[in-house]
Formats: structure tokens, sequence, C-alpha cells
């Protein structure tokens, strides 16, 4: 499968002939969205030849991961269970009350056992109990993702041929930057990525060219990592991002997540307002899906998106 290229017309760089697409990866799968469907495929496969028993991952109360991994696992019949960071969470939240109907068995623990890992007796014990799954990293995080990633900037490369390198970029947001490294090493030489974090902890750019570096096993291409436009914690409010999601969706007719996708058009907006690509340049911007994220921040915020959908 392959994602559409949407054209945006009206947006900071177009008196400098720049021209500026969205990947749509969040029309990519009909249950599992975005980047994602990228991660789990290679291993969805796997499950299917009947390698694993099912999948055990790790995820916070709210994680695109959870909701993705169980949605997958509904969908294709696997079962699947995951350790959720902190031991008093509501998981009748939105993600959780979804992921349990998927059949999804939740672990809650404590914050302290979750952030030491594999190191923690706690989590060890919760490994041995599911031996038989495959223990998938947060945010799904393998090698065999950030390969499968690659495509993002194989098919982009496909979907807009004969531009010079020096003229075309790709853009697309991170978490734990196994996307990233997936879309850096794809495009290689014939372009530049621009890398921006959804928040200012868990990604760095030595992240991201150490798994270059693994997956592909070649030295990484040089990125941007645009580190300014994290607007402070991961997944919190800010009127200014809820409004320029308004907008864009006004103007575009899609849909930004509250967390990655949003972040990286103000972003890249800024940065074209401010002159920072050459004159004629082409740039993609990868829409990595997350919109199931409008639900938590419905009830943790009041933030109710979809009233600008109709």
């Amino acid at each position: 499968m392959s994602s559409p290229l949407t054209l945006i017309s009206d947006h900071p760089g177009k008196k400098s002939d720049i021209t500026l697409y969205m990947k749509r990866d969040d029309l990519l799968h009909p249950v599992v969205q975005g980047n994602k469907w990228r991660k789990l495929e290679p291993l969805v496969a796997s499950l299917q030849q009947g390698k694993y028993q099912g999948i055990l991952t790790f995820g916070g109360p709210f994680s695109n991961h959870i909701h993705a991994v169980a949605s997958a696992g509904r969908h294709f019949g696997f079962p699947t269970a995951a350790i959720i960071r902190g031991s008093s969470v509501d998981v009748q939240n939105p993600t959780l009350a979804h992921a349990q109907a998927c059949g999804m068995q939740l672990i809650p623990i404590s914050k302290k056992e979750y952030d030491a890992g594999n190191s923690s007796e706690e989590v060890k014990a919760i490994l041995d109990q599911y031996a038989g799954h495959y223990h998938l990293p947060e945010g799904g995080a393998t090698r065999e993702a950030m390969l499968n990633c690659a495509k993002i900037s194989a098919e982009i490369l496909e979907q807009t041929p004969g531009i010079p390198a020096a003229q075309r970029f790709v853009a697309v947001p991170a978490g734990t930057g196994s996307t990233a490294a997936g879309v850096v090493g794809g495009l290689g030489d014939q372009g530049t990525v621009l890398v921006f974090p959804a928040a200012n902890y868990g990604i760095s750019e030595e992240r991201i060219r150490s798994g270059v570096e693994m997956a592909f096993g070649k030295t990484c291409p040089p990125f941007q990592c645009q580190n300014g436009y994290t607007f402070g914690h991961f997944a919190s409010f800010s009127p200014e991002l809820i409004e320029l999601t308004r907008e864009f969706l006004s103007q575009t007719g899609i849909l930004l997540d509250p967390v990655y996708t949003s972040k990286m058009i103000w972003g890249l907006f800024d940065l074209l307002e401010h002159g920072h690509f050459p004159e004629g340049a082409v740039i993609t911007a990868v829409h990595t899906g997350g919109l199931q994220g409008w639900d938590g921040f419905k009830q943790r915020f009041g933030v109710n998106i979809y009233e600008y959908l109709a």
C-alpha cells in the first residue's frame, strides 16, 4: 500500500515558489493508522505465520502505539497485552477503554518500575509470564519497523520525481525516533529530512543517528532536528496549536493530531515564514496519524475538535 500526497496550496512559502505536500499516512490503513501500521506490518506477518503467540508491549495511558497494537490484534486475530506506565492510571480513558474492548490485557505498573525497564524485577516477571509473546518496545521501535518506514521515503521519491536533492525536503514528527530514522535512512542523500520532536526529552539526534546506522548498516546521512517546537511537555495543552489545527482543517480538510503533526506543521510554517528553505524547494510533510489522541484531549482538556469536521 502507498499513501497519497495532498498539495497544500496556502502556506507561508508560496511567495518563494515553494511547493508543500502532505503525505497522508493517516489514510494508509483502515484500522491501524499512520506510521503505526508501517511499524507493525512486518510483525503482523510473523504473527500470522505462527512465530509468536501474541504481542506484549509498553506504553503510556494515552499512547497511539497502545491503541494501534490493540486494534491490530482485534483486526488480525492475535492476543495482545500491554505494560502501562502508572499504577493508578484511569483504565477507562478513551485509549485504554478502546484497548480493552479490542481484547488487550492491561498491566499497569508504577512509573518507577516502568522507567527501570528490563532491570525491574516486576517487569522481568511480566516478560516471563508472556514468554511466548513478541516483546515489542515502546512505540514499536524495532529494526524491522525502521526498515519498513523507509518505504515512506521511497514512495515520496516515486510520487515527486525529478527534484534535485538540494531542493527536496521531507518533514516528519518524532516520538521514539524510529519513524524518523526510517525516513532518514530511506531518503539517503536524495534530500534533507527535518525531524520535529514531540517533546524535549526521549528523543535526540544521536538516537536517530544510531537507529539509522543500526537498521541500515551505513553511516547516517545528514538531517535536521528542529527542537524548538515541542511546546513543553509531550501532550500538553496549547491554545495556539489548537487554533492552528482548526485553521489547517478549515483550509485543507486535513485533521492534524494534537501531539505530533500539529507541532510539525507549526514548526514548518515558522521555518517557511523565516526563509529557511531555498526558493523553489519541494517539501513533503508526513502525516503520521495519531488522530485517536483527540479523544484523550476531549476528556482531559474539553477540546472537541470533531465539531469542526461538520
